[in-house]
């Protein structure tokens, strides 16, 4: 026996202390960006580039004029949507750092990128970090094999190549390489035989990457004096393709060759000012040039090398072939390599290509791996392969992850520009206040059950408490262990499973009740309160988990850490409520430290009759679910936050000294609904004028970006920059569009926040968040910077500086606050723009300070603008009266730049929501909620054998929804009234948030449902029918154990709805009144309606036949751990 318990006790101990490792190391936990902030990137899709490539492959051919317009104007919903995934896959690909990667319209896609620090005040995503993860995003991962040309086998395309090149023009070779386009090649096809097959073939040239650089000892920055350096400077001065022989050495024009080359000086202008910035950037951090030289592929020089493509020499990983890889090692280097392993199809053809082109009469051949048209290796066929392979090179471990990470996800559907259109920091001000105020819940919501537990169950709600302690242990472990982000839906999942985790206690405890109340001696009680809780507590965590799911499928990836929280913490209470639990009350026996149970009663066994007055609940269930599906629908549109119709969400605060209450407080001073409100509106909103101040010149000339000047009545004026186009199709209809969003702050919301530590008299504070159905974030700026003023007319915003110096062709900038390197680009940006030093390629590039960052964002940055064609000849002691003009001009742009940023400084927060996006999310919210209460029909249709059982609960949660829409909806109304805000009453507006509160509260009220069906079941026994009285008796027998289970989950929702804080205030409120009408629904409301069914007869008299479990059972048993 002490053997047994040893063993069960190392089964609970073991989990618990590897838990508690993971747990107690703050530093791991992965927060999600609502909570640590993190990074926000926009990019667009090359839609040229694309066609291009569609084209290439056969999917866009001009023939497909349909196909050809769509790539042409934008990506269907199917293809962003596609597109997305596979960049989530690329860069998240085990889906734990909570990456969100969502379309925005048709040819733009947002991806957030948590920080990844941590609680304990890790600094947030590095630099380094964030500029692999572009890495991955800008390739398009294409990967391909193709056949080097040689002498042997291509000496005729090998000599048409060669003349295309060396007879070419200089201007269109410079032209070419200003564009990053390859040499071109012949047009022609050539037969070619090897090996007794034939083929026609085409010739073109591949751009030599720097692994394959690296095996060539070609540098594509450096010099060398002689060598292959020397033939291919000596070439590139001519304009000339050379040759090179076996080994690599250089070979005169009448050897046969193993390779043509072709070189050319870099004068791409984006990929040059790139590299610069990137230069730049390292040399700040203290990188070594050694250390850049392995992070920057420099340009300066480029090569190329010819190449054979026919079905028979060359194939394109895609379609029907697909590979797999991973991370290995080379056999003769013993250096990191790339393994692959082609399916059926690519095997075929693998087998194919290398059977034809293996060594024959003294000729070998080089099959070299093209990954997005840039040869990386190339190695050696000595003989057929099929399957599996390696590519192999001078690459270091870091390469070789980023090329698996790119060949699993495999090639994009659409390439993105290289840049970003907007790079956007969420500071973690707001995020460190949630996660004290989340804490604090779970830890009030923790000892508030605690409590409870001791109080009314004495003993075993001390079991119940160690059970509870070791859940959390258990969940916190799990999720950091597999490094899973923590989001602020996610903390009130964990307080969720609180309530719910214990209610599986109070079922067995109440069951052990019963069991004693019928005379069982207390190791026969403890044993069939378990057995007889097994199935309910099992059917009621299933319906839980069915609705996590469902959740974590269908919610975004702030709702998915909700739904792991909240999956994780049932299957793991199931175990300690089960086992360990079981364990303690087995081991106390054995030892006879446990005599008796003591426990509080909620009251004794009632003779309530609630099929006496069904009639009647059936009318009230009726009303309240008529009124508030109709509320719901009244409010409409305006009853949805702005991720289901479209908008903008923007957190700030005011100046110290200035903080406002929602309304008008003692003092006189108005608040935000004042402030924002039509009357003010009207006043400070009266634009009269916009005028286009970037319109492109030229019939080929087109804008990305549209920057208006917008007067006001008063003859003030603000400048605006819009990244989508106004509506309208003339100048004039676009700038009215302009001046009648100016005039508005449409379908606005406003919330204060409260953070933590802070008080202020009459609700006022300084921090809030708006949220409005404006898309363009830069007007939602401008309307607020005139709304939120003082009587004086002085702004409310809390202002910020920007010193500035400059250096010569370096300007240093220095703020009072920490500010994103995206936001004073986008600043500096239009005002380049505005002064018309923009051009072609990057303006400038802008650096941060690494040693001033906080959490993203820094107090010093460096701007250099030396590759500007207008003023990066700045010197600061120059004389010259051109450059003193230049310089001129960059004190003007800067002027502007500081003023535009003093006046309107980043926002703690700014998140936008594209009406499309808006449009999916409302779907997939129905679509989770319908898809829930099938799963649950369904489930208690196979549980209990009768479809009557899972319409009857399906039902219930179709009232429990419509009820609780209903005083989401009459809340607008309420909340207004005075006192509301005391009760924490607001003008609550649905969003995803909301949504996964009703999809938990479906789980908890089925739950409910199905106790009380489980006894049903009990009590009707053998009977064939149901009536009346059974469902009376089952009512009356579980009635305690509803109650107490509501009241722990009521419990932990109300101490979330007190101290969670703003971002889970709806959540909260949502399940307090979920469980109020979740238990009245499952008490008065789901049994009744199985006779109504014709589950039995509801007149019938009552044939109660209630058996016991196991009528032998009356001996003591120890039941071993």
């Amino acid at each position: 026996m002490q053997r047994n318990y040893l063993r069960g006790l190392l089964i609970c101990l073991i989990p618990c202390l590897l838990a508690g490792l993971f747990a107690f190391r703050i530093d791991k936990y992965k927060l999600g960006i609502d909570l640590a902030g993190g990074t926000i990137l926009v990019y667009e899709i090359n839609l040229e580039r694309t066609k291009q490539r569609k084209e290439a492959l056969g999917e866009g051919a001009p023939k497909d004029t349909k196909k050809s317009e769509t790539v042409a104007t934008g990506l269907s919903p199917e293809e962003m949507n596609q597109l997305a995934a596979q960049i989530k896959r690329r860069i998240d690909p085990t889906d734990i750092k909570n990456v969100t990667v969502r379309p925005l319209g048709d040819r733009r896609l947002e991806i957030i990128l948590p920080t990844g620090g941590a609680s304990s005040g890790r600094e947030n995503l590095t630099a380094e970090e964030i500029e692999e993860t572009k890495r991955l995003i800008s390739q398009m991962g294409v990967l391909e094999f193709r056949i080097l040309a040689n002498g042997a086998d291509d000496a005729e395309g090998i000599a048409a190549a060669r003349a295309v090149v060396d007879s070419e023009s200089p201007e269109v070779l410079a032209s070419l390489a200003r564009e990053g386009k390859a040499p071109p090649g012949p047009k022609e096809e050539f037969n070619v035989e090897i090996n007794g097959t034939k083929a026609k073939v085409r010739y073109v040239w591949a751009e030599i990457g720097p692994e394959y650089r690296a095996d060539l000892g070609l540098s594509n920055a450096s010099e060398s004096p002689g060598g292959l350096w020397a033939a291919a400077a000596n070439a590139r001065a001519a304009g000339k393709t050379f040759l090179i022989g076996p080994g690599h050495n250089v070979v005169n024009d009448n050897a046969i060759a193993s390779e043509v080359l072709f070189s050319r000086v870099c004068t791409n202008r984006d990929q040059l000012a790139r590299e610069d910035a990137e230069r730049e950037r390292l040399l700040r951090e203290g990188k070594t040039e050694a250390e850049i030289a392995k992070v920057i592929d420099s340009k300066k020089y480029e090569y190329f090398v010819l190449t054979r493509v026919s079905p028979e020499d060359s194939v394109r990983v895609g379609g029907d072939i697909t590979l797999t890889a991973s991370t290995g090692t080379d056999a003769k280097t013993f250096t990191p390599c790339v393994e692959f392993n082609f399916n059926a199809a690519g095997a075929q053809v693998f087998g194919k290509i290398t059977r034809r082109n293996k060594p024959s009469n003294n000729n070998t051949r080089l099959l070299t791996v093209l990954l997005d048209d840039r040869v990386v290796s190339a190695a050696t066929i000595q003989s057929e392969i099929t399957s599996h392979g390696q590519i192999t090179g001078k690459f270091d471990r870091k390469t070789v992850d980023r090329q698996v990470y790119i060949l699993r996800s495999g090639a994009l559907s659409a390439e993105l520009r290289e840049k970003p259109v907007s790079e956007n920091t969420i500071g973690p001000t707001l995020g460190r206040d949630t996660i004290r105020k989340g804490t604090l819940a779970v830890g009030l919501a923790f000892v508030a059950v605690l409590v409870f537990m001791l109080v009314y169950y004495r003993f075993a709600g001390m079991v119940a408490c160690i059970a509870l302690f070791a859940n959390l242990l258990l969940t916190i472990g799990f999720m950091v262990s597999v490094n899973a982000a923590f989001t602020l839906p996610g903390l009130a999942g964990l307080v969720l499973t609180l309530g719910i985790a214990v209610d599986a206690n109070v079922l067995i405890y109440e069951r052990l009740r019963e069991e004693r109340n019928k005379g069982a001696n207390l190791i026969t009680a403890i044993r069939n309160g378990y057995d007889r809780a097994f199935a309910t507590i099992i059917d009621t965590h299933m319906t839980s988990i069915f609705t996590a799911i469902v959740l974590y499928t269908f919610g975004n990836d702030n709702l998915k850490g909700f739904a792991i929280s909240l999956t994780v913490g049932l299957v793991i209470s199931l175990f300690t409520s089960l086992y360990i639990t079981r364990l303690m009350f087995d081991f106390w026996q054995h030892k006879n430290w446990l005599t008796e149970l003591k426990m509080l009663k909620l009251f004794d066994r009632p003779n309530f009759h609630p099929m006496k007055y069904r009639h009647l609940f059936f009318v009230i269930t009726s009303v309240s679910t008529g009124l508030g599906l109709a509320l719901f629908v009244l409010r409409g549109e305006a009853g949805l936050n702005v991720d289901f119709r479209g908008g903008t969400v923007f957190a700030g605060k005011l100046r110290d000294g200035e903080e406002r209450g929602l309304t008008k407080t003692s003092d006189g001073k108005p608040g935000f609904r004042e402030l924002l409100g039509e009357a003010n509106q009207k006043k400070q909103l009266t634009a009269t004028s916009a005028h286009w101040a970037n319109k492109p010149v030229g019939e080929t000339a087109t804008a990305n970006t549209f920057v208006y000047t917008i007067t006001y009545a008063d003859n003030s004026t603000t400048t605006v920059t819009l990244n989508n186009k106004p509506a309208g199709n003339t100048d004039k209809e676009m700038e009215e569009d302009v001046i009648r969003r100016a005039k508005e702050l449409p379908d606005w919301s406003v919330e204060q926040m409260f953070l933590a530590g802070t008080s202020y008299p009459d609700g006022k504070s300084k921090y809030f968040t708006i949220r409005t159905t404006e898309r363009q974030p830069e007007l939602v700026r401008a309307t607020l910077d005139r709304l939120l003023r003082a009587e004086d007319g002085k702004s409310l915003m809390a202002g910020a500086t920007m010193n500035v110096e400059i250096k010569g062709s370096t300007v240093e900038l220095t703020f009072s606050q920490p500010t994103s390197r995206a936001y004073v680009q986008e600043l500096l940006s239009r005002e380049f723009k505005k002064a018309g030093a923009s051009g072609e390629g990057d303006t400038f590039a802008i650096n941060g300070d690494r040693n001033t960052e906080e959490g993203g964002r820094f107090t010093k940055m460096n701007v250099d603008v030396s590759n500007n064609p207008a003023l990066g000849k700045l010197k600061a002691a120059d004389t010259d009266p051109e450059k003193k003009s230049q310089l001129e001009s960059l004190k003007k742009i800067l002027a502007e730049t500081k003023q535009a940023f003093e006046s309107a400084p980043e926002p703690e927060r700014l998140e936008v929501f594209d009406s499309q996006l808006a449009k999916e999310t409302r779907t997939k919210a129905f679509w989770a909620i319908a898809l829930s209460w099938v799963a649950i029909l369904l489930y208690l249709w196979f549980r209990f054998g009768n479809w009557t059982f899972g319409l009857a609960a399906v039902i219930c949660l179709i009232h429990d929804l419509c009820f609780t829409l209903g005083i989401i909806a009459a809340c607008h109304y309420l909340h207004l009234i005075p006192g509301a805000s005391l009760l924490g009453i607001e003008d609550f507006k649905i969003d995803l948030v909301a949504v996964a509160a009703l999809l938990t509260l479906v789980g908890y009220s089925v739950s409910d449902t199905i106790v009380v069906f489980d006894r049903i079941r009990e009590v009707r026994g053998k009977n064939p029918k149901l009536v009346p009285q059974m469902i009376n008796d089952s009512v009356n027998q579980t009635l305690s154990r509803t109650i107490l289970t509501a009241t722990t989950v009521f419990l932990v929702s109300i101490v979330l709805y007190a101290f969670g804080g703003e971002g889970v205030h709806l959540f909260a409120f949502v399940m307090v009144m979920g469980v109020l009408v979740g238990t009245y629904s499952s008490i008065f409301v789901a049994a009744p309606l199985l006779l109504v069914f014709g589950e039995g007869n509801e007149d019938g008299q009552s044939t109660v036949i209630e058996e016991p479990a196991n009528k032998e059972e009356t001996e003591e048993e120890v039941v071993e751990g």
